[in-house]
């Protein structure tokens, strides 16, 4: 295991502690017993739908290197959120533009630069959630320090994407000054390095064609806003299987407290740090610590487990396995072109 791997697997013991600390746990098993599980069937169908939407935004973009077909698009996206439920640093990215590359015939470094375009749209659609909801809602009175916490969390990813953005912008329009300055620094490291990695700053580029347009802006916005909606009514579901009725703002902040928990280095599947900011957001809103637990534990592994199985199955369709995986991540990271 690698020292990052440890790092995280460190992180998340620590958020677990944070989350079951002060736990009854036969109140913690009552709340697991007594809630409605027949929620969870609708659940999954909403998880499914956002995999489909995601899939079609994906497409959207990657429409200026090729069109490609709905169900490879799918295919791609379930099992890169496999990938990241069981491989270490979200190398799921990584994997669902090897799998388009693989199966299409594309550059897989242009694959890939749709995927952080993606990304970019996630962080800051859901950034934008949570200024409306820390400026335009009001928040329940108490545990300021989880408050904080958000803000905090919501400055250093924008900070991030923020980065991001920028060197997006540098790789876009500046191209040749930043091909000279990757040659620079790549050139004491390996000549083959260089060589390579600037071939691939080359076919990425292209990918980062997909959003040339203002229509292109708009349309993987809606798309954007659309994911994060759904993904906010599989949240209120959940509540209503634990006999809690969410208003729309406890929805939108779970939401929030999930997307920059996962942010934070942890396990593959974010074990411990999805759990603690779940249930910290539930008890902002009076819910008891026991329940609020329990709902972070089930609403975890309704959207770990069909997505890990399904992901699998598609895995298998492909004739990949996680060995395969594991060498993409290590050594070979495929992102040079098809």
């Amino acid at each position: 295991m690698k020292w990052k791997s440890w790092i995280g697997f460190a992180i998340s013991i620590f958020f677990l502690y944070l989350a079951f600390r002060r736990i009854d746990y036969r109140l913690l098993l009552e709340s697991l017993k007594d809630a409605n599980y027949l929620y969870l069937i609708p659940i999954v169908a909403i998880i499914f739908v956002n995999m489909a939407l995601r899939a079609l935004r994906w497409g959207y973009l990657l429409r200026p290197i090729k069109k490609i077909g709905f169900p490879n698009l799918l295919a791609g996206i379930i099992i890169g959120f496999m990938a990241n439920n069981i491989l270490p640093a979200r190398i799921g990215e990584i994997v669902r533009a090897y799998i388009i590359g693989r199966s299409e015939r594309i550059s897989k470094s242009s694959s890939f630069a749709t995927v952080v375009i993606e990304r970019l749209f996630d962080g800051f659609t859901v950034l934008g959630i949570l200024v409306a909801v820390l400026i335009f809602i009001n928040l329940p009175p108490g545990n300021i320090h989880f408050k904080k916490g958000l803000e905090v969390a919501g400055y250093i990813s924008a900070a991030l994407y923020g980065v991001i953005f920028v060197i997006l912008f540098i790789i876009k329009k500046k191209t040749i000054w930043f091909l000279k300055l990757a040659s620079l620094l790549a050139r004491p490291f390996s000549s083959r390095l260089s060589e390579g990695g600037l071939s691939n700053i080359l076919s990425f580029k292209e990918g980062l064609l997909s959003v040339e347009s203002a229509k292109t802006l708009v349309i993987t916005s809606v798309y954007s806003l659309l994911i994060w909606g759904v993904f906010a009514c599989a949240i209120y579901l959940a509540g209503l299987s634990f006999g809690l009725k969410l208003s729309i703002s406890a929805s939108m902040l779970i939401l929030v407290a999930i997307c920059l928990a996962m942010i934070i280095p942890s396990t593959p599947g974010f074990i411990g740090t999805y759990h603690a900011s779940v249930t910290y957001a539930l008890i902002l809103y009076s819910v008891p610590a026991e329940k609020a637990l329990g709902f972070s534990i089930v609403f975890h592994a309704i959207n770990y487990i069909p997505l890990t199985l399904a992901g699998f199955l598609y895995l298998w369709r492909h004739h990949l396995t996680l060995k395969a995986i594991r060498q993409e991540e290590e050594g070979g990271s495929e992102t040079q072109g098809a």
